[in-house]
């Protein structure tokens, strides 16, 4: 058997491996269960961890396969958002280690709302949290405003729709015409602020994610709980603008992302 071959073997060995464990592997697991050096293993996962087959957990050290690429047990789905999560995770976890707030990334979804990709918790006591399968409004989140700012301004009224909108909280803008007014402003500002309009003591700061067209893929999103946020607002907003724009200068060096675009 060639080097070649014998390391395409340990690829897949590591992937199956992975695969199986439902709470991930450590790195001296996988050297133990594939008796293979630290060293390479090591690199074999970082590998994968940047192509977005598998990523790793910060806090306990563990790799797991992406959701993307998980059906039951093992099997192999096509995901075209794969190699944006990727991208995105790294600097998700930094930006929440380095502000203590949750973050999550969003993408479009079906008319009228985004979802979320991905999210990083917050390792403190005290955190924003949500559902990564609850539906996205575009109208009253941040992750919608800023996707919305960044399509045509023709398209605007179409992509929140006709109302009327929902009351989500007492502080929910539902007024079409003023919502379009704060989309503007995300335009202008090249960022949303929400606060407490889709939950109740969270603040939402996000700035787009645009292709080499300047078309909006997705949005990087902080969940902050508001009462802290006012001390560290323009931290937070410069944070979140610095990371959409590095994920963006990312995206732009790899081959087109083959994503539907509202």
């Amino acid at each position: 058997m060639t080097d070649n071959v014998l390391s395409a073997a340990r690829v897949l060995d590591l992937l199956e491996l992975i695969a199986v464990a439902d709470d991930g592997v450590l790195l001296r697991e996988a050297t133990t269960r594939l008796n293979a050096p630290k060293s390479s293993t090591l690199m074999l996962l970082r590998t994968l961890v940047n192509r977005g087959y598998v990523y790793r957990d910060p806090l306990s050290d563990r790799y797991l396969l992406a959701d993307a690429y998980r059906s039951g047990g093992f099997g192999w789905a096509a995901d075209p958002y794969a190699r944006l999560v990727a991208a995105a995770r790294p600097i998700m976890e930094a930006l929440s280690q380095e502000m203590g707030e949750s973050m999550t990334f969003g993408v479009w979804a079906t008319p009228g709302h985004a979802r979320n990709l991905v999210k990083v918790v917050a390792n403190v006591d005290v955190r924003y949290d949500t559902d990564i399968n609850r539906p996205i409004p575009l109208f009253c989140t941040a992750i919608g405003r800023v996707l919305v700012s960044r399509s045509p301004t023709a398209a605007w009224g179409d992509l929140i729709g006709p109302g009327p909108f929902p009351a989500l909280t007492r502080h929910t803008v539902t007024d079409r015409a003023e919502i379009l007014k704060i989309v503007g402003r995300a335009r202008e500002d090249g960022h949303a602020i929400v606060m407490e309009e889709f939950a109740l003591g969270g603040t939402g700061v996000a700035a787009p994610v645009v292709d080499a067209s300047g078309h909006p893929v997705g949005a990087l999103n902080m969940g902050c709980v508001t009462a802290r946020f006012d001390d560290k607002r323009q931290q937070v907003v410069a944070a979140v603008m610095a990371g959409a724009a590095n994920l963006t200068e990312q995206l732009r060096a790899r081959p087109p992302l083959d994503l539907a675009i509202a």
